[in-house]
């Protein structure tokens, strides 16, 4: 039987939530048995032997190129019976461009405007265009609120949700329950995230500073990187802490880091779905996090670390709630354990096959579908 061929047109492949989405559904589809091609657009391949290793072709004929080349290289490269799919913004124009309407199945990956940077009203016609006639892929119900909310997509438009998938690194939660006994004289917070607006890491800065003041003896690494770095290092330098805050810069391993963190903070403004807290669960880190858009989706809204948006009275309230008590953090762990069985890669692989099969392109061939 012909093996299915899948292509996933990307903005780029370097590190990053949706990157390490697509390597992950990249991977289960070739397991599944289709052929399945990355197509980056920009910046350093840096997922591609990852990607090869497992069986996914990576093709660089539209890296870093213009724009012409890349619409002209897409329509080359692409077969015309093959499944397309767009991950971000970039990719999302060229495809709808290269291939007209209803040719393409869209994700979307951020609670956030089509194009930021541009005026509401373009950015809302300019995903209107794109998402006509098509399937679109929300990673989460905040998303997709988000786009019906703020007219980003066409009414001719069908949407779902399907959340990620994910693969667990950490096989034996039992060895990781009393990873604070016995407690630390130094506890060490931690996140993994884009040094940016959107992720308010200055609010994790104050949380040190706080804590420091209380009496805690505490360091906060920061994992990531972003042209706000000199601004957080100049923040933590001004409350007096910068020997405090670790900014390490990004790192392909980021498990090996979070291994050593004793509570994970993501304070966050907004996410579209928050990668890093399925693999903060996964390494058994107590979790704090701001209660908005997709966070409660994935935490659960009864998890205890849920703090509310840019309180710092609020987050230090919830971080020594795991600093001060083991009970508190065992059970944040068995429960985050239990959470995580929700994102499995099956559920993944299954929702993108149902959406494939719905797609116009796939009526003449659906029986070429692996079973």
């Amino acid at each position: 039987m012909r093996r299915r061929k899948i292509f996933h047109i990307i903005t780029t492949i370097e590190s990053g939530g949706a990157e390490n989405a697509i390597l992950t559904l990249a991977k289960a589809q070739v397991r599944k048995g289709y052929e399945v091609k990355v197509i980056p657009l920009k910046g350093f391949p840096e997922l591609q032997k990852d990607l090869e290793q497992n069986g996914v072709g990576v093709l660089l004929s539209s890296l870093n190129k213009t724009v012409l080349h890349q619409i002209s290289s897409l329509r080359r490269v692409v077969a015309q019976d093959a499944i397309v799919h767009a991950h971000l913004p970039r990719a999302e124009i060229l495809c709808r461009i290269a291939f007209g309407k209803g040719r393409t199945i869209f994700t979307r990956h951020n609670a956030e405007s089509f194009f930021p940077r541009a005026p509401k009203l373009f950015s809302q016609i300019l995903s209107r265009w794109v998402t006509k006639d098509s399937n679109i892929i929300a990673i989460s119900s905040a998303v997709l609120n988000f786009l019906q909310t703020n007219r980003e997509i066409h009414k001719t438009c069908l949407s779902t949700v399907i959340y990620y998938g994910y693969e667990r690194r950490f096989h034996e939660f039992s060895r990781r329950k009393d990873n604070f006994a016995p407690p630390r004289s130094t506890y060490r917070l931690g996140t993994v995230s884009r040094l940016v607006i959107q992720k308010n890491v200055s609010l994790l800065i104050q949380l040190t500073a706080a804590l420091i003041k209380n009496g805690y003896d505490v360091e906060t690494i920061i994992i990531g990187a972003g042209p706000l770095k000199e601004h957080l290092r100049s923040e933590a330098n001004e409350l007096g802490i910068m020997d405090k805050v670790d900014f390490q810069g990004r790192t392909l391993d980021v498990m090996s880091h979070m291994s050593s963190f004793d509570v994970f903070v993501l304070s966050s403004h907004y996410e579209g779905f928050g990668m890093v807290l399925l693999e903060a669960m996964d390494a058994g880190i107590p979790i704090v996090a701001t209660n908005i858009s997709a966070i409660p989706e994935v935490l659960g809204q009864e998890h205890p670390g849920l703090f509310t948006q840019n309180s710092l009275d609020s987050l230090t309230e919830k971080t020594t709630a795991f600093l001060d008590s083991e009970e508190n953090r065992i059970k944040i762990l068995e429960y985050q354990n239990m959470r995580l069985d929700l994102f499995t890669v099956a559920n993944y692989l299954e929702g993108h096959e149902k959406i494939y099969k719905l797609t116009k392109f796939c009526d003449n061939t659906s029986k070429s579908l692996p079973d």
